[in-house]
């Protein structure tokens, strides 16, 4: 064997060991029972509220309005001559009104401001009449979102959006007071964000009389009502699947949906170790997931619930990265390393026949075909045996018979 062609040889045998050696194996962490934070149950007692942003306060067992920044007042003072002003509650809290200036009013009530207002105005005014109601409720305010019904009415917002606080709030006034919800919502699902924690509230429950989860609402709360057919959550799906994609899915969505929505795994798809990348809170995890035993087996605690900006990464098979490389170099190998006899066995006429049909027309006595190695014969002539046209078989038996006539 000549030395190109025994580099070449040692060229393809380097190729497929590094291909037949498996990648280094991370080390993971043994998959934990996966579970949303909606899962877990809501504890009234770990719901904790900040006064300051509480819409309002008990004054002799009702409740009142406190006034904050941004609220508009219409103040009116009833005197010989009727005078009223509209003042904005500056960020100081404070607000300016006829001869007075700098009358704190964040903080207070209606009434404790028209008391000190009163007071105020007494100081240049005898016996003064003061009326004060709120025009624009802007200081507390609540963000809802979901699956909101979004209907027209008269009297303003509808739908998802942020509503102003202008009295003691629960979860369900605000949810009635912004349309009501749509069919698809799961009202056992409620979500309340305060303070960056998510707290999960079953409305369910307090429709049947169970207030403790139809919690009091203040300022800066989010409440998200959760639906069936709405995409909440961002899935990034990477590796060995037909459509490789950043996906949106619902909020029960699960590994299977996520792998349906990108098509599914390819051929070289390492199916008995899918990865699934999720954050923690306390950095990165990365866990194994059998995705045969939810097909073969129909062990459905593999299909775990993913959660938002969960990763999923299909891993290529040892069998994926050997068939690729073979496929490669198999050309190339096949060219360079066929031997030159069986060249010459599927020579028709001196030109390269990888087509063993039918022979073309020629001058000599004998032509050889035989067939690839494989496909188990070739029709017109048996492999390996020399194939003898009709006619010169005729003309060779013709001379046969009279060489033999001429020895006897």
């Amino acid at each position: 064997m000549d030395k190109p062609r025994t580099w070449l040889l040692l060229a393809g045998f380097l190729l497929l060991s590094a291909a037949c050696t498996p990648p280094p194996v991370p080390i993971l962490e043994e998959l934990p029972p996966l579970r949303l934070d909606s899962d877990t149950a809501f504890d009234p007692n770990s719901l904790k509220q900040d006064i300051r942003r509480l819409p309002y306060t008990e004054e002799r067992g009702f409740p009142e309005y406190i006034i904050g920044p941004g609220d508009v007042l219409r103040i009116t003072l009833r005197e010989v001559q009727l005078t009223t002003e509209i003042e904005t509650v500056r960020p100081d809290s404070n607000i300016s009104f006829a001869l007075v200036e700098n009358i704190r009013a964040g903080g207070r009530t209606l009434k404790q401001l028209d008391d000190v207002l009163t007071q105020q105005v007494a100081l240049f005014l005898r016996d003064p009449k003061v009326d004060i109601k709120v025009e624009e409720f802007n200081s507390k305010k609540v963000s809802l979102l979901g699956a909101v019904e979004s209907i027209s009415t008269a009297e303003g917002q509808t739908g998802q959006g942020q509503y102003p606080l202008k009295k003691r709030t629960r979860v369900l006034d605000l949810i009635l007071q912004a349309g009501g919800t749509t069919q698809d919502a799961q009202l056992d699902r409620v979500q309340l964000v305060r303070d960056g924690k998510t707290h999960v509230l079953d409305l369910l429950s307090a429709l049947s009389g169970n207030q403790s989860h139809n919690v009091v609402l203040q300022a800066e709360d989010i409440v998200r009502v959760p639906g069936f057919g709405q995409l909440n959550k961002r899935v990034v799906v990477l590796g060995e699947v037909k459509n490789p994609n950043v996906y949106f899915l619902t909020e029960e969505a699960s590994l299977l949906d996520a792998m349906g929505q990108a098509g599914g795994m390819i051929s070289s798809a390492l199916r008995d170790d899918v990865r699934v990348i999720r954050n923690t809170g306390e950095g990165a995890e990365m866990f194994s997931i059998n995705f045969d035993r939810i097909t073969h087996d129909l062990d459905l605690r593999q299909n775990i619930a993913l959660a938002n900006n969960d990763i999923v990464y299909i891993p290529r098979s040892f069998v994926g990265d050997v068939s690729d490389v073979i496929g490669k170099i198999r050309p190339l190998m096949e060219v360079m390393l066929i031997p030159a006899s069986f060249r010459d066995l599927y020579t028709t006429g001196g030109g390269m026949r990888l087509d063993t049909g039918d022979p073309p027309e020629s001058s000599g006595s004998t032509i050889f075909t035989q067939p690839l190695p494989g496909t188990g014969g070739v029709s017109g002539g048996v492999a390996g045996k020399a194939v003898v046209p009709e006619d010169e078989g005729e003309n060779k038996g013709d001379k046969r018979e009279d060489k033999e006539g001429t020895e006897e």
